[in-house]
């Protein structure tokens, strides 16, 4: 059984929850939300993190915990916090990130981020025109992933758009670093990329401990499907 046919036995439904359960980045932002109650402060805030969440300390998820953490405390300046998160938390290569924050604070500071949650597409090329990078690049779709999420936290029904490509890290590459692979595997299956990388990569940090206490049966032995294959091509 190839990616293909493990993928295509997902609904859309079940990635949702599965992201809105699962994935600890999710989670982290929503505990971030509950806090500050601020629906532009939170966007705003966790597309410039993720932005600047490259060459990390720490895993992911684990930054993603401490920036929730932090962000819930202080957030009564967006500037000169991330200046003290990044050299709290995320000071490896400290002057690069500095400049990518400028770059997206001078943007993003008089913004109301909500005029592009009907349109993630435009959200995506404007972000990509605004850090000067592609609209295929890893930390420009990721931006628009995690952006993504913090509409649905807030309220909204997000299902990514076709259009927008995956983060190819190196799991990810280890699959297929092929861009045409990817945009053909999105349009069989009928599901976007950005819900694709999900379903990677929430399963890949999954143990066998966690996949057993999904409670819902079916899902769990698609989950089973897909980390059994993942296991094989990625650790491998």
């Amino acid at each position: 059984m190839d990616l293909i046919d493990i993928l295509s036995k997902f609904s859309i439904e079940e990635i949702l929850y599965f992201e809105e359960n699962y994935d600890l980045q999710y989670r982290y932002l929503r505990f971030l939300y509950k806090n500050i109650k601020n629906q532009n402060l939170f966007l705003k805030l966790i597309v410039i993190n993720s932005l600047l969440a490259f060459q990390l300390s720490y895993k992911g998820e684990k930054f993603w915990k401490i920036f929730s953490i932090y962000f819930s405390k202080h957030n009564d300046n967006i500037y000169n916090n991330f200046l003290s998160f990044i050299d709290l938390y995320n000071r490896r290569f400290k002057e690069i990130k500095i400049k990518r924050l400028n770059k997206i604070y001078n943007w993003i500071k008089d913004k109301d981020l909500l005029i592009y949650k009907d349109d993630l597409v435009k959200f995506n090329s404007e972000i990509a025109k605004v850090m000067g990078q592609n609209i295929y690049d890893k930390t420009i779709v990721f931006s628009t992933k995690i952006y993504g999420y913090g509409l649905r936290i807030i309220g909204y029904k997000i299902i990514y758009p076709f259009e927008i490509f995956i983060p190819i890290d190196n799991r990810i590459g280890k699959i297929s670093k092929d861009k045409n692979y990817w945009i053909k595997l999105s349009k069989e299956i009928n599901i976007p990329l950005l819900h694709i990388d999900s379903l990677i990569w929430i399963t890949m940090g999954l143990n066998k401990d966690k996949i057993e206490r999904i409670k819902n049966e079916e899902l769990k032995n698609k989950i089973k499907l897909l980390k059994n294959y993942l296991d094989n091509i990625i650790n491998n």
